[in-house]
């Protein structure tokens, strides 16, 4: 599709913090913030649901949120937004050390300032959902005033989101997007594809399944599951792939485009994303169509 104008506001749920690596250059990530940023870049209207706390990771958070046009809706007066130390490996591998702040922690009276329509579309990360200071945001997911449509990227702390939780999301229109070692903790072992299938369809719910090479298999339980390929490209760094897949579905369902032709601009972006370095690649609509024309 050439054509491409998001209408649907996405509410953009979760995380916006700061990220230090080995060298102590200084910039803002967060999985809900990758994905706005790159929502951003393709014009999609952004509802800003990333608490913004008191101190100096809030105030350079709150100056990168200006710099993107998303107005701070949700501040934490006590507590300045965490942190995450990042030291990259000769091996290619990444340690981690995060410092939590005002992003784990959601009440119901924070979560129903956010401005809602029929139309708004809902993205969330897992790392806001599990545990106790997620009990909120669980809560408000499954008990929202309209029939939203729904994103839910679980990540690697899917494990810990019980059958209950599910359960509640069933009948709704929730699609969940999961990698290759997530798909297994949810589905069980075996085929990816398969047991994605089997959970689909056991719980009403679509699954898209990022398997590398592969490409995304879109798995609804009821037609067959459906591949659409990856766009090679030469890979420079992997981190932020799986944010910049979320923007790119999310902005295709923004401009109404059916599902399929969504995970297929998904593909298209998470392209672009690593095949520059860091999580901030994510293209502009002329940039995706000068890479990959025809599409």
């Amino acid at each position: 599709m050439s054509d491409f104008l998001a209408i649907k506001p996405v509410l953009v749920l979760g995380s916006a913090i700061g990220e230090v690596d080995l060298g102590q250059q200084r910039q803002i990530g967060g999985s809900a913030f990758n994905v706005a940023r790159a929502l951003s870049r393709l014009q999609v209207p952004v509802v800003n649901g990333m608490p913004v706390g008191n101190g100096e990771w809030g105030m350079m958070i709150e100056a990168a949120m200006n710099a993107l046009g998303l107005p701070v809706l949700l501040r934490h007066g006590q507590k300045d937004n965490g942190h995450r130390l990042t030291q990259l490996e000769p091996s290619g591998k990444r340690t981690l050390v995060k410092v939590p702040g005002c992003e784990t922690q959601w009440n119901k009276a924070q979560l129903a300032m956010l401005p809602m329509t029929p139309e708004t579309l809902i993205y969330i990360h897992g790392d806001e959902l599990t545990g106790e200071s997620g009990e909120a945001l669980r809560d408000w997911l499954t008990r929202l005033p309209f029939d939203q449509w729904r994103l839910i990227d679980p990540g690697p702390r899917v494990g810990l989101l019980d059958a209950d939780f599910f359960a509640m999301l069933s009948d709704s229109d929730t699609v969940l997007t999961l990698n290759r070692s997530e798909t297994a903790t949810l589905c069980g072992e075996g085929e990816a594809v398969t047991a994605a299938q089997r959970f689909a369809a056991a719980h009403n719910i679509t699954l898209i399944c990022r398997l590398e090479a592969e490409g995304a298999w879109l798995c609804d339980g009821r037609n067959p599951p459906l591949n659409l390929a990856e766009y090679r490209v030469p890979v420079v760094d992997t981190l932020g792939a799986g944010d910049a897949h979320c923007a790119g579905l999310l902005a295709g369902i923004s401009a109404g485009w059916p599902l399929p032709q969504a995970v297929n601009l998904a593909n298209r972006v998470a392209a672009c994303v690593v095949a520059s370095p860091g999580a901030a690649g994510a293209p502009g609509w002329q940039q995706l169509q000068q890479r990959f024309p025809g599409n």
